[in-house]
């Protein structure tokens, strides 16, 4: 993991906690790294969805919201499509790092973190919470009544 970045846990009501990951992206522009600070963000009681929080200059706040498995999927392979693309980048170092190609083309921004760092929050995340048993953490009946409640 690199030194600008550090694991959060914190402890909801909920039996698995709240996992973050706090690190600096850098946004890709020009052939510079603009540094970028991000905050990654897993609810186990929201077990398929990763927020993502960068925090642009001056005090702008942009989130983003992904998929886990898309997240896992970039560190090892080209993943994503439309708004959201996902790839390695194996410089920089022993793993490299993960960029994110946020937006639509032509409007997109580029944005890269440390490979290692995410790959160790997202093991975090799949042991709060293992594969395939995402759906468990579901109140399928709040959510039905929440799709049918009137406005």
């Amino acid at each position: 993991m690199s030194d600008s970045s550090r694991h959060e846990t914190s402890r909801p009501t909920a039996a698995a906690p709240v996992r973050s990951w706090h690190t600096t992206a850098r946004q890709v522009h020009g052939g510079m790294g603009l540094p970028v600070p991000a905050t990654f963000h897993y609810d186990p009681d929201d077990p398929w969805a990763v927020h993502i929080v960068f925090r642009l200059p001056p005090g702008r706040v942009v989130d983003w919201v992904f998929s886990r498995d898309l997240l896992r999927s970039g560190t090892r392979v080209l993943s994503g499509e439309g708004d959201v693309r996902l790839w390695p980048l194996r410089d920089g170092g022993r793993e490299g790092r993960v960029h994110l190609r946020l937006g639509q083309a032509g409007a997109f921004a580029l944005v890269d973190v440390d490979r290692a760092g995410l790959r160790s929050w997202l093991a975090e995340t799949y042991e709060a919470v293992p594969e395939g048993t995402e759906a468990a953490r579901i109140d399928w009946a709040a959510e039905t009544a929440q799709l049918f409640a009137r406005p």
